[in-house]
């Protein structure tokens, strides 16, 4: 697409570093750790569930929930501005819709509403598929045969819950695990001292159950067990300290408790 990827050095002399999409500064490596010893001015551009340990940092918060994906939100603000948008940030935006919103299957009025506006801007719906396809390497697909053939179930209601260890891909796990017929998925792996649990949820489990992956779920368990966790209604990650099985069970219990009479 034509655009540079940074190496992860903060330029000296910046007035604010702005984190769109980002729900943790601890999502960015050691450039968010930079960050937050810089003291520079944090600005969060986000459709996420706000997190406490962000808002306590962020000199400015731009948040829509309501927003199928952040780019929306970047868009929105350029509307506002009056600023016009070049073809480059204009494609940029309307991939990180595509991608966010999985093809547009989860979008919503307004989604097709920016997507109107990002096309007029010259963005070419039609590049989209050549420009973010990437096929599965071999070793995403024995992940994700491994992922299945590990999994364990609980039936909580109506609901079917699916969890599984992976040491790597546990977010393409879990969405074959939906894809396999799971209405909520959890894959953790161990990462430096640390298990990291992917969760997803279908969009059926959340429209009538109200959980909330990241609110209900990722958010508070991070809390509790003094790690971080966040993410979407539907998609969210947690990083904790502690034991892989145990963290799965914990998940499953916490998500027990929030479905509560709503299981059926």
């Amino acid at each position: 697409m034509g655009i540079t990827i940074p190496d992860g050095i903060l330029p000296a002399g910046v007035d604010a570093a702005i984190l769109i999409d980002t729900n943790t500064p601890d999502q960015l490596g050691k450039i968010g750790e930079r960050i937050l010893q810089s003291e520079t001015p944090i600005i969060v551009i986000d459709h996420h569930h706000p997190h406490p340990d962000t808002a306590k940092v962020a000199s400015l918060m731009i948040v829509d929930e309501s927003a199928a994906a952040a780019a929306e939100v970047v868009y929105q603000l350029f509307h506002a501005s009056k600023t016009e948008l070049g073809v480059v940030e204009a494609r940029a935006l309307l991939a990180a819709i595509f991608v966010e919103t999985k093809h547009f299957l989860l979008a919503r009025e307004s989604t097709f509403n920016v997507a109107a506006g990002l096309v007029k801007a010259g963005a070419d719906p039609r590049h989209l598929s050549e420009i973010l396809s990437t096929p599965f390497s071999r070793s995403e697909r024995v992940a994700r045969l491994k992922a299945a053939g590990r999994s364990q179930i609980s039936i909580m209601g109506n609901w079917i819950v699916a969890t599984s260890d992976l040491g790597s891909y546990q977010s393409s796990a879990a969405r074959a695990l939906l894809s396999l017929g799971a209405h909520v998925a959890f894959v953790a792996g161990e990462s430096k001292d640390k298990v990291r649990v992917n969760m997803r949820a279908t969009e059926d489990f959340y429209n009538k159950t109200g959980v909330h992956l990241a609110r209900d779920l990722s958010i508070p368990i991070g809390k509790k067990l003094g790690g971080v966790g966040g993410g979407h209604p539907t998609a969210a990650g947690l990083s904790v300290p502690g034991e892989v099985q145990e963290i799965l069970k914990i998940c499953v219990d916490v998500l027990r408790e929030s479905a509560g009479p709503l299981q059926t």
